[in-house]
């Protein structure tokens, strides 16, 4: 008797487990109806962007590294869950110095110039709130590294030469979908890049005060950019 009603308490406990399985799941909802929640899917897997700002580096310790100016460019990012994988290239018309390490000291500095540097680089995104949007708004934080191209300064007679550099740097901003295919951004990015300086900073002239002094300041120099960027995003399945 008492294995017939042991297992006709099996049979009953198992018909309610799909029930009180639901029960539970529908309890894990942290009280938000899915119409009314906060937090919606986002149901992209493929973005294409547009994308424009302005880079303020410092253009290292003698300004001669390209530095302020305006960046444009296009970025594909593949969305997996929380993460994000992006590739970019941005053209920045960006603004340096040319020295002339020959001359005095208050005629060191000979011009200021435009150089076009280009900027590729791919790499990865974090999201903050997964791979969904809280209130259309999905804040990301991620890093990147590639390679910065510098066109040719006929200008510039120094020795120093700003024409391939890997770069690297991080990123972090938000972006707002809207209920179409369409999303917009903001973000703050710091490419960083190293500067070589030539022996001419170093051993200028007879009589003249060296750019920079050996032993004391570096031969190289890593430089922050920080960049503001905006974008305009066609979000796809």
């Amino acid at each position: 008797m008492s294995n017939y009603l042991g297992r006709r308490l099996l049979a009953a406990a198992v018909l309610m487990l799909p029930a009180a399985t639901a029960s539970l799941q529908g309890q894990s909802q942290v009280g938000h109806d899915p119409e009314h929640s906060p937090y919606h899917d986002l149901r992209a897997t493929h973005q294409f962007t547009l994308s424009g700002g302005y880079l303020a580096g410092g253009g290292g310790r003698l300004a001669v590294g390209p530095r302020q100016g305006p960046l444009f460019g296009l970025r594909y990012s593949l969305s997996l869950g929380a993460v994000e994988l992006r590739l970019g290239v941005h053209d920045g018309n960006l603004q340096r110095k040319v020295m002339d390490p020959t001359a005095p000291p208050d005629k060191q500095v000979a011009d200021t110039v435009r150089q076009q540097v280009l900027i590729a680089d791919g790499g990865f995104s974090l999201r903050l709130t997964g791979a969904k949007t809280w209130h259309g708004f999905m804040p990301y934080v991620g890093a990147s590294a590639g390679l910065a191209t510098g066109s040719v300064v006929l200008e510039d007679n120094s020795g120093f030469t700003f024409s391939k550099r890997f770069m690297f740097g991080p990123h972090l901003g938000v972006r707002y979908y809207t209920r179409g295919s369409l999303g917009v951004w903001v973000e703050g990015w710091d490419p960083m890049w190293r500067l070589v300086y030539p022996l001419s900073f170093f051993q200028p002239s007879t009589g003249v005060t060296p750019l920079l002094v050996t032993g004391t300041d570096p031969a190289k120099e890593w430089v922050h950019n920080p960049t503001l960027m905006v974008g305009f995003s066609l979000t796809m399945r």
